[in-house]
């Protein structure tokens, strides 16, 4: 565990998590209900447009599905407008120096505004804003094209009528074209694409049966309670993730879902593991994305005629068609593991999973706890499902 590191912010020292996605598949446009004609709307792959507000601004959009497997679409997307100043990093010197955004293009111009650096020399490079590569990645995306995307999950806040709403969105920071089944960056050099750091055949078809899924996301999060159904002995984790924050780290809610599988003899499943977890304990997950259709197999059943010579041939020696039906959905979060030594019991506070809007000076829960709540029981190494001994899972 003394390896594992949480960046903590430099200013109000409050926890930031970081989490991040790698995508490939197939590229299609994002469908939008029309409110007046009940149809879907295709929207455009990139726009630019004037906000709708008192002092309009232009902003760009970049937006696009890409199809990871069959039916499996998942929304993607960068958006930015203008801003006033962009920021150039060193990673030598471990600094950033602040720009003007006229000069942001023109290195020869370039003068840190904080008057912190007084030489901005050839290590440092310049941040891209969000305006500037929403412009600069569409030029990968058309119909049917296929790209690998990376990015990161936001959480944002909005106001609604019945309260706010909280929702995440899929934000993209790179996209690289994928042709004959490689991966092929900026300079036009073609490499092998590796999932676990294994080099894999990717075959540009969602049919094929050699096909393989490249779908993966990474996250930390607290702990704020799971549920195992008993039925299906599925795990549902409701967690926080720490987003930054101007004063404070701002608490976020996520949902994601362990399925349960058969565990090897000797051994807890991952899905009964997460349902031991506590209130306030972190860990770092890792998983994949779903929005997609599930589907099973059925037979075709045919009336042969009273008079075909073929009824009364046994069955051993007829061949029965099958057609594929859509049996239900999957979607949201899905966690397949953990990375090893991120677990920490009770590493966070109650005052971490408030938000910013209901923090008080008053523990409004002091002393109401439950003797019996399963999130309140203070753990020792020997409780810890994912600790290396005998009974861990993954050893």
């Amino acid at each position: 565990m003394a390896d594992y590191k949480i960046k903590v912010n430099k200013k109000h020292g409050g926890k930031e998590f970081k989490n991040n996605f790698r995508f490939i598949g197939k590229v299609s446009q994002v469908n939008k209900k029309n409110q007046e004609t009940e149809s879907w709307d295709k929207l455009p792959y990139f726009e630019e447009k004037l906000t709708r507000s008192e002092k309009p601004k232009a902003r760009r959009v970049l937006q696009f599905n890409i199809e990871t497997a069959l039916s499996n679409n998942l929304k993607v997307e960068i958006a930015g407008m203008e801003q006033q100043y962009v920021y150039a990093y060193s990673k030598k010197h471990n600094k950033t120096a602040k720009l003007g955004w006229n000069v942001r293009f023109d290195k020869e111009k370039w003068k840190d505004l904080n008057e912190k650096i007084k030489e901005i020399d050839e290590t440092y490079h310049l941040i891209e804003a969000p305006w500037d590569k929403a412009k600069e990645l569409s030029d990968y995306i058309q119909d049917d094209a296929w790209v690998e995307v990376k990015g990161v999950y936001e959480f944002e806040e909005i106001a609604g009528d019945n309260g706010s709403v909280e929702f995440k969105k899929r934000t993209i920071t790179s996209v690289l074209p994928i042709v004959d089944g490689k991966i092929v960056d900026k300079d036009g050099n073609a490499a092998a694409i590796k999932v676990d750091r294994k080099e894999i055949n990717y075959v540009q078809d969602l049919k094929s049966s050699e096909f393989i899924e490249v779908n993966n996301f990474s996250m930390q999060l607290g702990i704020k309670s799971t549920y195992q159904d008993e039925a299906t002995g599925d795990t549902k984790i409701n967690g926080v993730f720490l987003k930054n924050g101007k004063e404070r780290s701002e608490p976020m809610d996520v949902e994601l879902i362990v399925y349960q599988a058969e565990a090897a003899e000797g051994k807890v499943s991952m899905a009964n593991a997460f349902a031991s977890l506590n209130t306030y304990d972190f860990i770092e997950v890792t998983g994949q994305d779903n929005q997609r259709a599930t589907y099973a197999y059925v037979d075709i059943v045919e009336e042969l005629p009273s008079d075909d010579p073929f009824n009364d041939v046994d069955d051993s020696q007829k061949e029965t068609r099958q057609e594929r039906v859509v049996n239900g959905d999957k979607k949201g979060l899905e966690v397949i593991s953990y990375v090893q030594g991120s677990l920490m019991r009770e590493l966070l506070t109650e005052e971490e999973f408030k938000k910013s809007a209901v923090l008080t000076n008053e523990n409004p829960f002091s002393g109401s706890v439950a003797s019996d709540d399963p999130f309140n029981q203070t753990a020792n190494p020997s409780d810890d499902p994912f600790t290396a001994n005998n009974d861990d899972p993954f050893a």
